[in-house]
């Protein structure tokens, strides 16, 4: 979507889209770290999401890795170590969660969007499932507001 152009076209992308980096809180000094795989840009599906994990604070120099065989998708903590993400807010009576900037765009992109066409139609897919107050135009200016506070964070932290 361009800044232009209230429209979101669903080009089918999935929560996998926007694993490959997870921003999260360190467990040691609660400052801003990564969970990244350790060796990036596998091809194979399977392989890139077991593949070996490294949690990586910059501020402490935290490090942890995972090497093992069960991951937890979902919800608003990374799926290797469980840690909490970086990117959440109270937002609407919910938490506004993201794993990276990339997933922070696509939901700001959504929001934004006052035309949103689903193709394919398929229920897998981001957008698909999002959750209905996330979705609701009623929303739209708390969530830009949330939004803009998460991208100051990350801002903040990152200079």
């Amino acid at each position: 979507m361009t800044a232009d152009d209230d429209r979101f076209s669903d080009q089918g992308e999935t929560i996998y889209d926007f694993s490959e980096e997870f921003l999260v809180v360190c467990p040691r000094c609660a400052a801003l770290a990564k969970v990244i795989p350790v060796e990036p840009d596998s091809k194979e599906f399977a392989r890139r999401l077991f593949a070996p994990r490294r949690l990586i604070c910059s501020t402490c120099v935290y490090r942890d890795l995972f090497n093992g065989r069960t991951i937890g998708l979902g919800a608003n903590v990374d799926w290797y170590f469980r840690q909490p993400l970086w990117l959440q807010i109270s937002c609407c009576g919910e938490t506004l969660w993201a794993y990276n900037l990339k997933h922070l765009e696509f939901i700001e992109n959504y929001v934004a969007a006052k035309l949103r066409r689903r193709t394919p139609n398929i229920n897998k897919s981001m957008a698909s499932r999002l959750p209905q107050w996330l979705k609701s135009a009623k929303n739209r200016d708390e969530i830009f507001r949330a939004i803009a506070k998460l991208k100051g964070k990350l801002d903040r932290q990152c200079t």
